[in-house]
């Protein structure tokens, strides 16, 4: 039992049974409002105390029991990702990829992730993302989430030049001549090594490379054990076969490589078709992202934006019935309007879910209480941060200690906090 007023333990009780809470309770003449959660037990305990007492019923349990009820109709209604149509990309030739790469340019790792920021708030897909600045999409969907915060972080980190193959191979040949001109010269390989900042063993590989720099397999298709199989192997996919059971198939036909390279070849075929997806791109959004909804504002949500949700509330209505549900009655709740209590359980029964509608029955029960928690500032947020302070000084006891050294410790602790 905490004093509202200044948070003092008043007395503790070594029991639960109802009989032993009403004798106690009738020791207290002088209470007059009494806050609780929704047990049935305690409200009974404290009518039967006498005195003619307030009861309160806690806003936070109320708000969290409909919160649950709300979580359990998402979880059943909903699948585990919701695949909704992407908003409208922007479109680009691919011959303004060079322009478009100098308007997002980026030195270091924060300009990188402002660039990211910039482009998909200009409407760019994740897969547009990858093409121009040339990073994976797991990247692009790291860097939307990284906040203004930790600028500092980033914003000393240099990137390496990101060079093109025509680069690369014109910046191999230069090294190669260099390697030659050396060793004509009459310098060691040792001493070449030393110059260039190259390995002696790549320098005697340069010693008889190709000036131009071109690799010597460039080009060419060495094959694979897979390409006699390759469009059967695509037909079975297509079916719905796993790699084992397409693996296991073309055996009988020769086959002798692994599941593992079949995999790899599915793979490369699921990221291309991906690749082409444009205007008609699919979002999935994960069924935990809504939840998490009935708690705090899709601001607070890194991965939903306002226009996702649109999308969801086209294809699953009912979600956007539980959010209004949630929002209004929390609104309710400090409105210190009690009337209006009946009017949101009239309007929240119309939508015809049941575990709104058993929330309901349940606030129905203790409807007085209920209302007096919208006309009462007090709650058991008092009593809540007690009981976990009586935690540790039971812990503390390591179980040694009897109920009544407990009691000493609680108001001794009370006495001096």
């Amino acid at each position: 039992m905490i004093n509202a007023e200044n948070g003092k333990v008043v007395d503790i009780l070594d029991s639960r049974d109802s009989a032993d809470v009403v004798k106690w309770l009738s020791t207290f003449p002088d209470i007059k409002i009494v806050s609780r959660d929704g047990s049935r037990a305690y409200a009974k305990a404290i009518a039967d105390s006498g005195f003619d007492r307030i009861q309160v019923s806690d806003r936070f349990h109320i708000l969290k029991n409909l919160t649950e009820y709300a979580k359990k109709y998402l979880v059943r209604t909903l699948p585990g990702n919701v695949l909704i149509n992407a908003p409208a990309s922007v479109s680009y030739e691919t011959t303004d990829i060079p322009s478009m790469r100098g308007k997002y340019h980026h030195r270091t790792k924060w300009e990188l992730i402002e660039s990211v920021q910039l482009m998909r708030r200009d409407g760019y897909t994740i897969n547009q993302v990858c093409e121009l600045l040339r990073i994976g999409n797991k990247t692009v969907m790291a860097y939307e989430k990284i906040k203004e915060d930790h600028k500092d972080k980033y914003i000393n980190v240099m990137l390496a030049k990101r060079y093109s193959a025509n680069e690369k191979e014109s910046l191999k040949a230069e090294l190669i001549n260099q390697a030659k001109k050396l060793l004509a010269d009459g310098y060691s390989t040792t001493k070449a090594s030393e110059i260039l900042g190259i390995s002696e063993r790549t320098v005697r590989r340069y010693k008889t490379a190709d000036p131009s720099g071109r690799h010597g397999l460039k080009g060419l298709h060495r094959g694979s054990k897979l390409d006699p199989y390759k469009e059967e192997i695509l037909a079975l996919a297509a079916k719905g076969q796993s790699s084992v059971k397409i693996m296991n198939q073309i055996k009988e036909k020769g086959y002798m490589g692994s599941s593992a390279i079949i995999r790899k070849l599915l793979h490369e075929y699921s990221i291309g078709e991906a690749q082409q997806l444009s205007s008609d791109e699919k979002v999935r959004i994960n069924r935990r992202d809504l939840i998490s909804l009935l708690y705090k504002d899709v601001s607070k949500v890194d991965t939903l934006k306002n226009e996702y949700l649109e999308e969801v509330y086209k294809i699953h209505p009912e979600v956007q019935k539980i959010y209004q549900i949630i929002k209004s009655f929390k609104q309710l709740l400090f409105s210190k309007k009690p009337e209006e209590l009946d009017i949101w359980i009239a309007d929240a029964s119309t939508f015809g879910i049941s575990e709104i509608n058993c929330f309901i029955s349940g606030i129905e029960t203790d409807i007085e209480a209920v209302k007096n928690s919208i006309i009462y500032q007090y709650s058991n947020g008092l009593a809540e941060g007690t009981i976990n302070k009586i935690k540790v000084i039971k812990r503390i006891m390591y179980g040694r200690c009897g109920f009544q050294m407990l009691r000493h410790k609680i108001f001794l602790n009370s006495k001096f906090n």
